[in-house]
């Protein structure tokens, strides 16, 4: 008996050893395919920071080698630099990222914040016309920014808010999109049991709301604060078509690529490209586990 389960095994090993061989050969290639695609992000990113401190000699004698001498303060000089905005004003570097800033914190608690709202009391909520504001909701998605532009410029004329930093919160304001959706997953995979058991305690819909769901879907909530930092952080045509008169680090940035390249200074334009990546990096460094967590194919995990 021991000889037959002996011989069984060995048969088992080599059937299995071709297909061991072939797992290993696919896992290499695209272990393989996968660094490359890294490197082709990574050396870039290398390249352009080793360029940004050097000297504009420097530069121009050997774009591919090491710098010979590290100018540090080309990022303190970028930062100083003005750049003259469409309504006149001047507006250095250090101001531009002030007001990306602003603009990122604010138009990500608002955007977030409304659209948690709006998805709670879609999918948790019944009452007439339910239905409709969910299939206007993923409409939304569907429109281009290119058909609703004109629409947008007549209406925040007429509301008087273009030019303004609460035009452009207006505009961030809007409750449907990505966010409304996975927050809508979100609230719609929690039990509504956990409300009712709160209402029998005495608990009001404000308090269930913001002590019980809110925290139940914080992960989802992170996830949608961080992707929306993100694209607001890299939005240009927003600021700069309803916010001219102050410019945010992703409008200025084009001023500076204009600018710099005519004059040849490549050194400083590589610096302000930089100055406008780190923040970026370190939002999805920091938060990619929380991302990668509750963000599954533009979707959650139930």
């Amino acid at each position: 008996m021991e000889k037959i389960v002996n011989m069984s095994q060995l048969e088992d090993r080599k059937k299995s050893k071709p297909q061991n061989i072939g797992y290993k050969s696919v896992k290499w290639i695209v272990f393989v395919i996968f660094t490359f695609y890294a490197l082709t992000l990574v050396i870039p990113f290398v390249w352009m920071l080793l360029n940004s401190v050097k000297s504009d000699a420097d530069f121009t004698k050997n774009i591919w080698g090491l710098p010979e001498v590290f100018e540090g303060k080309n990022f303190i000089e970028i930062l100083q630099y003005k750049v003259i905005t469409v309504s006149g004003n001047e507006e250095t570097v250090l101001e531009m990222v002030g007001w990306s800033i602003l603009t990122t914190v604010c138009g990500t608690f608002i955007n977030v914040f409304l659209s948690a709202v709006s998805a709670y009391v879609i999918s948790k909520y019944n009452f007439p016309g339910k239905g409709i504001i969910y299939g206007l909701a993923i409409f939304t998605m569907v429109v281009p920014i290119v058909g609703t532009l004109p629409a947008q410029v007549n209406m925040m004329e007429t509301l008087h808010l273009d030019d303004s930093f609460f035009g452009v919160m207006f505009l961030y304001s809007g409750c449907f999109g990505f966010n409304f959706i996975m927050l809508y997953s979100a609230f719609n995979s929690i039990s509504w049991s956990y409300a009712e058991a709160a209402n029998l305690d005495g608990a009001s819909r404000f308090k269930i709301f913001f002590k019980i769901m809110l925290p139940m879907a914080k992960g989802p909530i992170i996830a949608c604060c961080i992707l929306q930092a993100i694209t607001l952080w890299n939005d240009y045509s927003t600021p700069y078509l309803f916010m001219p008169s102050h410019y945010t680090l992703a409008v200025g940035l084009y001023e500076l690529q204009s600018e710099f390249i005519g004059i040849g200074n490549y050194p400083m334009l590589f610096c302000s490209v930089i100055i406008g990546l780190i923040p970026v990096l370190i939002i999805y460094t920091c938060f990619q586990k929380q991302i990668i967590e509750n963000t599954n194919a533009g979707g959650l995990k139930g």
